[in-house]
Parts: structure tokens; C-alpha cells; sequence
């Protein structure tokens, strides 16, 4: 790539397209979960909330929803049969899921002889092999009631979440008036009714989600990404993707786009990517949530929100040319083509190595 720019915290959503967005831009892909909202899983929720309203029934769902606040569970004590039956229905859908992801998304993401044994198991990244099993869990569960019921459960889950949004209508309704041959794309993991009503809440151009015979995660975004939009992957149709990429389920966006953006991200875009990728830059930034906002303008000193501290948010701005990335980064090249142009298959051992050191390239630009 050409340049790679770690702009610290940004004043708004604005601010950064004006740095990454130009006239010949055709599309802009934009994650949901923990893109659009800081730390939030909108999908997920939306699956505990059909527990909920499942578990407690229609009408009693109805007296109580109010009291739902940003857990996964909505406990009734004034009520314990009726809260022992959700509790129980929940926890038959979702212990085996919870348990498996638990072992090879979270563990394996902290511990690292687990991670190389995944690496191993499912030849390829554990994390994301482990996703498709809570994915698939929760799209058979949301078969069992209806779209009309869905939508007003993922409406309810959009506005609970409305102090931790990042981009927002108005947003994007700017970014149209800027550059109005460009089109916004809202491609998620997630199922239909909730990228339904971010979308309709956002007012963007295409939405692209997952359903069951396609979980739309990873390379099956870029492959969705092309069916729907015309010209995609055509030398000089210009892309931006912009994502949180947790868990790096979105890294394979630098092998196919002009430019890439983390934002709010704790697994940054690395900073090596294949010769014929057409990437021209990566950029890293910090953007608040209408919450934090509110609390910067009121002069609150501590206006970050707790949930964001692992993220390490950055102040100092970082650019690199491409020269720069060859001084710090030539060894590690090095190591990574090596590894990748050995002779023969792909295995585990080989496929762990490649992620541990394209990861240590996202590292070591911030040193």
C-alpha cells in the first residue's frame, strides 16, 4: 500500500470521510455490529430478545420490555415461574453455542497454544471458524415466529442502542450531498430484520445480511458484494470499507478494496496484504458515540465510555509512506512471503503463522 494513517481520536464521522472519500469513490461498504454502535452486537441482541418475548409470552413481554436495558437477559422477579421458563428456553438454545464459542472464539483469542491448536483443528483462524456455529443457531431460531414480529423486536433493539451510535442519517445524508455518485452499502453477519432496520434508520443505498443458506461473514461479504453491485472488482471501481473488523472477520476487505478504515477497532487492518491487491492505503481511527459527544460539549473530563478501555484509543497522529512500511516492516515481509510461497498445502501450523505475523505488521507500524 501506499500509506497507512492511525488518526488518533476524529471530531466526527464527517471529518474522517472528508480524509478518505474522493470524487471518484463509487462505493462505500459499511459494517454494522460494533461499527455503527461502539461495543454493540445488534443481531445478537435481537436473538435474546425473541428469547425474552418468547419465553415471557406476548402480553407479559409487553408489560416489561421497558425494564430491558444492554444486558442479554430481561429478569422478572416479580414473576419467577415465568422468569425459571425463559431462563430455561434460553439456555437450551444457547448453552452449546455459548459454550463452543466461549472455547474456540474467546479462549482461544487469549490463550495462545489453544489459538495454534485451532489453527490446527479447523485449518484457518478458530475465531472465525467458531462464529458460524452461534450464526447458524440464531438464524433456526428466528425462523420460529414471524418477519412482523422480528421487525418490531429489532426496531426495539436499535433504539435501546441509540446513545452508543457512531454514524448516524444524518451522516450519511451528508455524505450523498458531498459525493452523490457514490452508494452506501450496510453489509452484515447479521439476519434481515435487523439489518432491515438499520438500514431503513440509516437510509443507505444496499443492504447485504445473512440468512441460512448464506452466513454473510468474511470473503462471503466480497462475494455478495459482487452479485448485488455493479462493476465491483473492475480495475478503477474505487471502494471504501469502513468497519470495527472485530475479531478480523473483515481483514480480507484489504485484499479487494481501494481503502480500508477501522474504526473503535481492537484488531486493526494489518499492514500487509498480497501483491495484487488493489489497497491503496488503511486508515485507524477513534470516533465517539452521541453519548460520549454529549458528554465532551458538557466539559465532562472523563467523557469515554467505559466499555471502550481495552481499546487503548489513540490521540497521537501516525503516518507512514510506503517507504516508511518498507524500513519497519522489510524483515517481516520477508518472513510472511516465505511462508506463503512454500511448497505445498496450506496446514494449520502454517496458516496460524501467517495470521500471527500479518498481525505483528498491524503492531509494529504503531511502535
Amino acid at each position: 500500500m501506499d500509506r497507512l494513517v492511525h488518526h488518533g481520536e476524529v471530531a466526527s464521522f464527517r471529518e474522517l470521510c472528508t480524509r478518505v472519500l474522493t470524487p471518484k469513490t463509487r462505493y462505500l461498504v459499511l459494517d454494522l455490529d460494533r461499527t455503527i454502535h461502539l461495543g454493540r452486537d445488534l443481531g445478537q441482541d435481537l436473538g435474546w430478545e425473541l428469547c425474552a418475548y418468547q419465553g415471557y409470552g406476548r402480553e407479559h413481554f409487553g408489560r416489561i420490555e421497558d425494564r430491558q436495558e444492554s444486558g442479554k437477559f430481561l429478569l422478572d422477579w416479580d414473576h419467577p415461574r415465568k422468569t425459571a421458563r425463559y431462563l430455561a428456553r434460553s439456555l437450551k438454545i444457547w448453552a452449546y453455542p455459548g459454550a463452543y464459542y466461549g472455547l474456540w472464539g474467546k479462549a482461544a483469542s487469549r490463550l495462545d497454544w489453544l489459538r495454534r491448536r485451532g489453527f490446527r483443528h479447523f485449518v484457518g483462524d478458530p475465531v472465525r471458524a467458531a462464529q458460524r456455529v452461534p450464526q447458524l443457531t440464531l438464524l433456526r431460531h428466528l425462523q420460529t415466529t414471524s418477519e412482523e414480529v422480528l421487525h418490531r423486536l429489532a426496531q426495539n433493539v436499535w433504539h435501546r442502542h441509540g446513545p452508543d451510535q457512531v454514524i448516524d442519517r444524518e451522516d450519511l445524508a451528508w455524505i450523498h450531498a458531498e459525493w452523490p455518485q457514490l452508494e452506501v452499502v450496510l453489509s452484515s453477519a447479521s439476519p434481515k430484520a435487523t439489518v432491515q432496520v438499520a438500514g431503513e434508520a440509516l437510509g443507505v443505498d444496499h443492504i447485504h445480511y445473512s440468512t441460512l443458506e448464506h452466513i454473510n461473514s468474511g470473503e462471503a461479504k466480497i462475494k455478495r458484494l459482487r452479485e448485488l453491485c455493479e462493476g465491483v472488482g473492475e480495475p478503477g471501481v474505487e471502494i471504501v470499507g469502513i468497519s470495527d473488523t472485530s475479531r478480523g472477520e473483515d481483514h480480507c476487505w484489504a485484499q479487494h478494496f481501494t481503502r480500508v478504515v477501522d474504526i473503535n477497532s481492537p484488531t486493526p487492518f494489518p499492514a500487509i496484504v498480497s501483491s495484487d491487491s488493489p489497497l491503496l492505503e488503511v486508515h485507524s481511527a477513534t470516533l465517539l458515540t452521541k453519548h460520549e459527544r454529549q458528554r465532551r460539549a458538557n466539559g465532562h473530563p472523563g467523557y469515554l465510555a467505559a466499555r471502550r478501555e481495552p481499546l487503548a484509543p489513540t490521540q497521537k497522529k501516525l503516518e507512514l509512506t510506503r517507504d516508511d512500511l518498507e524500513r519497519r516492516l522489510g524483515w517481516l515481509l520477508k518472513r510472511v512471503n516465505a511462508r506463503a510461497s512454500a511448497p505445498g498445502q496450506i496446514t494449520g501450523d502454517i496458516a496460524y503463522r501467517l495470521a500471527v505475523l500479518q498481525e505483528a505488521s498491524a503492531t509494529l507500524v504503531r511502535a
